[in-house]
């Protein structure tokens, strides 16, 4: 179903699944597909159940995912499905501005329930800024607005994210898009991030700026350094020269909707056969390291999840960006 069949429905993400259930009734739908990360399968269970009490038949979809850009609607479709819940996060925008198609899915974003303010409350003191953005995960983003409220109290100039080129909610930092941060970044000291992990902060971190992370795993508030992903970007550049004398490259992207960036395919594309490269593209639903293995290619450009180019270790991954260090080298080669 595409946006011109449908231009009543303009609303993607749901706080309940009595929300949703109630859209679902409302459109008259017998089959629905459920899918959502491997941290929440019990949940997704609870909701198949909860489905069939309202005599809706689910339809599981079995593999993991790892963000909204995955969307299974034309599986379960395949199966009969009239609609899938997406549970776990929040509708994804396709940065390419790529057709998602996915007026028949209905997001469900999960909230972590832990103790997010009762970090905050205890350790706020611990932020050396004035003027902070603040920023966080789909879990905690439930919690902007009563963080944001106690910071300014407590005396924070406190500048409220965006949303990003894949984000629907302000101040949510994807793994793939940090866009809520750096859309504000010059007019902030420093970024309050609410959630855990390295992985989010460190994009947030891109921005030139300190980012204090209010972990509720780890229960206090810890600093991750400005521009801490440059080391990540040197690593990639000593792979693109180390490799820089290779014939054949490949290039990476997926069929997955929200990972199939063929705008970056083709621009990758051109600068390696610019410099003379034979260049072969590869898709693949779920990207395994061990699948490129046998082909006589030992690098390749990362043109799907930005989050795969650490994962590798037998083969070279590199992103798009790393590749402008073939221009340095020819430029160096040419005084």
């Amino acid at each position: 179903m595409t946006e011109q069949e449908n231009p009543e429905r303009e609303q993607y993400n749901y706080e309940s699944l009595d929300e949703i259930l109630e859209e679902v009734k409302k459109e008259d739908y017998d089959k629905v597909g459920l899918q959502g990360p491997d941290g929440i399968k019990p949940e997704l269970i609870e909701i198949a159940d909860e489905l069939r009490e309202h005599d809706i038949e689910p339809v599981m979809v079995g593999a993991s995912t790892f963000g909204a850009c995955g969307i299974a609607n034309e599986k379960v479709e395949r199966m009969g499905a009239d609609a899938l819940i997406h549970v776990g996060h929040t509708r994804f925008l396709h940065p390419e501005k790529a057709d998602m198609k996915d007026f028949d899915v209905y997001y469900l974003p999960y909230r972590e329930d832990r103790d997010l303010m009762g970090v905050l409350e205890e350790h706020y003191e611990e932020i050396e800024a004035e003027k902070v953005g603040l920023v966080g995960v789909t879990q905690y983003m439930d919690r902007a607005d009563k963080a944001r409220e106690f910071l300014r109290d407590k005396g924070f100039e406190v500048v409220e994210g965006k949303t990003g080129l894949r984000t629907t909610e302000p101040g949510q930092v994807l793994g793939c898009d940090a866009g809520a941060a750096h859309n504000i970044a010059h007019k902030v000291d420093a970024f309050v991030f609410l959630g855990s992990g390295h992985f989010h902060p460190s994009q947030v971190s891109e921005t030139g700026k300190e980012v204090y992370v209010v972990d509720p795993y780890e229960k206090h508030i810890w600093v991750e350094p400005a521009n801490s992903l440059g080391d990540e970007m040197q690593a990639e550049i000593a792979r693109v020269m180390k490799h820089k004398d290779k014939k054949k490259w490949g290039i990476v992207t997926s069929s997955k909707k929200g990972q199939n960036y063929m705008r970056a395919v083709e621009i990758a594309k051109e600068k390696l056969e610019e410099h003379g490269k034979e260049v072969y593209i590869f898709v693949e639903d779920r990207i395994f390291e061990s699948d490129y293995k046998g082909y006589g290619i030992d690098i390749y450009v990362n043109c799907a999840c930005p989050r795969m180019t650490k994962d590798w270790r037998d083969l070279a991954f590199v992103s798009p960006k790393a590749l402008d260090a073939l221009d340095e080298v020819e430029e160096m080669e040419t005084k």
